[in-house]
Order: C-alpha cells, then structure tokens, then sequence
C-alpha cells in the first residue's frame, strides 16, 4: 500500500511555490520598470526629433512654420551675421590709422561692427527679424503669384553668381572704393555673402566661383541649409524685387503740391516781429533779407514745389496742415515745431509732377504699407510660442535645441 505525503512535505512544497510565485512578480515588475523606462526614453526622442521640430512658430493662412525652419534661419542669419563681423575685423586691421582717409573708413567699419555686435547679442531681436522674414516671404509669394509674377531658374543662377562676385559680362569698375553700409537684418536673411568693402582688382572666373559656392555651401550645411533652401532665398529676395516695381508702376506720378517759401527764427520774439514786418512790407523783402544773412538768429529756405507730406517729415503734422490750408500768395502765422519758429509763404499750388525723390518715397511706401496690412491681418498671420524656440547660442556658433 502506497504512503501518503507528510504534512511536512507539503508545508515545504507550498513555500516553495509561493517562493517562486514571489520571484515571477519580481521579475515581472523589474522587467515593467524597465519597459517603462524605455517607453519614456523612446517617447522624449520621438518627441524631442519628430514632434518638437514640427511644432509651428507662426502660421501664415493656415501653413505652419516649423520649429525647425525657424531655428535652421536663425543659425544662417547668424553665421551671416558673424561672416560679415569677421570681414569688417579683416579690413579695420588691413587699414592705416595715420592716413586721415583710411582713418576715417576705419570708424565707418567700427561703428557698423558695433551694429552687428548688437545683433548677435541679443538673440531675441534676431528671431524676431528671422521670423518676420519667413512670414514676408510666404505673403510676397502669395502676392506674386496672384499678379502672376515669376522668377525663373535661371534668374536666380545669375543672381548667385552676382552675390558671390562672378559676372559673365564684365561689370563697369567702381571708380571709388566706397564702405558699404551695414547689411540689415533682412539683407542678411537674404543669404547675400558678406561682400567686400573695397571693388575686387581681378574678375573672378567661373571655375574659382564654383569652388567657392561649394565651399560655402558646404559651411551652409553643418547649418542645416542645403542648396534648394539657399536657392528658394535667393528666390524669394527676387521676388520682392519684382513685387517693389509692380507696385512702383501703380503709384500715381503726379499729386497736388505747394511752393512754399519758410522763415525760421530761434525765438517766438523774433518771429513775431519778422510777422509784423511782413505785414507792412511783404513778404519778400524780408525773405531776401533773412537770406542774405542780414537777421541774426533767423534762416530762409526756398522748399520749393513740396506734396503732402514732404513738410511733415522735417516740421511737423500741424506745419504741413496749415500751409496746405492758406491760400496762394499768402503768409501763414508764426508756427512752432521742433525746429523753431516759422513763417511760410505758399507761392503757388497746383497739380504737377512729382520729383524723383517724393516719387521714390511713394512707390516704396506703397509697398512697405501693403506688407505691413498683411502682417497685422490676423486672418493671415498667427504667431505661437517662437520666443522660447531660439537656438541657444553656442561656442561654435550653431546653437542647441533650444
């Protein structure tokens, strides 16, 4: 007859299933630790390279910007920026103090490193202008292609070339080797190289222009930008080109203006008592007087024939108001502005031609107040949290995530 199991072995066969069961839960949660573990890590890389860099730091008619468009503009702005620095260091140092003309270009170049300097420092002043860019770049396109204005491929192979210093038809030598001005931050959004203060000696040839372009694309790319971004900058900067003289032909040439002739005394006493002798003598005699130099502490300008607005810039809204207003061959009142004292003639007032400089002024108004409509049309433009997606600056200059 078969013996039965001992109660002792079944008390020792039960701690060891229990033991067992005990080690299965043990493993069994160190390994869900451990998938945890994985599964945060996994998603903090999903989210820092997939989901982070497209999350949108504007929106213009419902496109986003990306974080990582954004962020790969701001480092090529800013290696534009530090380019152009180095340049300018090259050329203060490469001048002679003790010539007076040199001298004097070499404060030109200090004060325009100074601006850059600025730039690069404050990075959130930057990123403003960055984005800014971006926005304008996709209204202008829109605006383009409603006019149906295009920049063909190979416009902007020339224009490369031209930014790069190449010209296959020989371009008229400066005659003078003049500073450049400081690049603003949307010239140098543009993508144009820093280019040399003084003209190049030589022409450069295609095959020296092709080594360059490459190595600059090549720096480029440590950037992020590849040769299609540059070229869609590139593009971008000629269609502005093109958008600024649609809109220069659609302003009208001709405007009503005045001519106007202005005496400004330092003191409200003098100007009073130039009024009062302009009502006894008229005007002219004390215009020619004040001009001569025979009144001490006044001035005499002839503005000559001066649109809307041409008063302004200089004396002021309420000058420019009251002129417009008197009637022709008349004196107007003893007007105050920033200035001094005034006393203004309108010679004549008719509808005529506008001088080049008013007209240029127009056509480029014309332009800068359409973008600027589009800008601050919330239907078009929304801006998110763009501040604190700023490429935090660097040693080497490419910045980190964030």
């Amino acid at each position: 007859m078969a013996q039965k199991p001992s109660r002792i072995n079944r008390k020792v066969l039960s701690r060891a299933e229990r033991e067992a069961r005990l080690q299965r839960i043990l493993w069994l949660a160190a390994g869900g630790v451990v998938l945890l573990a994985l599964l945060i890590i996994a998603g903090g890389w999903v989210y820092e390279q997939a989901i982070w860099p497209e999350q949108p730091v504007a929106a213009v008619d419902g496109q986003p910007i990306s974080t990582r468009e954004f962020q790969k503009r701001f480092r090529f702005a800013q290696a534009a920026l530090r380019q152009q620095a180095a340049l300018l260091q090259r050329e203060i140092s490469a001048l002679d103090p003790d010539d007076l003309t040199q001298s004097a270009m070499a404060a030109i170049y200090r004060q325009q490193l100074t601006q850059i300097n600025l730039q690069l420092e404050n990075p959130v002043v930057l990123g403003q202008a960055v984005l800014q860019q971006m926005i304008d770049e996709w209204l202008m396109q829109k605006e383009a292609e409603r006019r149906e204005i295009r920049v063909p491929p190979e416009a902007v192979d020339r224009e490369i070339e031209r930014r790069f210093g190449f010209f296959r038809e020989t371009p008229t030598p400066s005659a003078s080797p003049t500073p450049e001005a400081t690049p603003s931050v949307g010239t140098v959004l543009t993508g144009t190289p820093p280019a040399t203060p003084f003209p190049t000696p030589a022409p450069m040839s295609e095959d020296s222009f092709r080594a360059l372009y490459a190595a600059q694309l090549k720096q480029w790319g440590e950037l992020g930008i590849t040769e299609a971004d540059y070229r869609a900058i590139v593009r971008a900067d000629l269609l502005e080109q093109q958008l600024r003289e649609a809109f220069a032909r659609e302003v009208p040439t001709r405007e009503e203006q005045v001519n106007v002739l202005l005496i400004t005394a330092e003191t409200l006493e003098l100007a009073g008592e130039l009024r009062r002798r302009i009502e006894s003598e008229g005007f002219d005699p004390v215009f020619e007087e004040v001009e001569a130099g025979k009144v001490v502490s006044a001035t005499a300008l002839d503005a000559g024939w001066t649109p809307v607005g041409g008063l302004e810039s200089l004396y002021g809204t309420e000058l420019e108001k009251i002129v417009f207003a008197a009637p022709v061959l008349s004196a107007t009142s003893v007007i105050t502005s920033p200035l001094g004292f005034h006393i203004a003639f309108v010679a004549g007032r008719e509808d005529r031609e506008l001088a080049p400089v008013y007209l240029q002024a127009r056509q480029q108004q014309a332009f800068e107040d359409w973008l600027q409509r589009q800008r601050t049309d919330p239907a078009r433009v929304r801006y998110f949290d763009w501040q604190n997606r700023i490429p935090r600056q660097s040693a080497m200059g490419t910045g980190s995530r964030r």
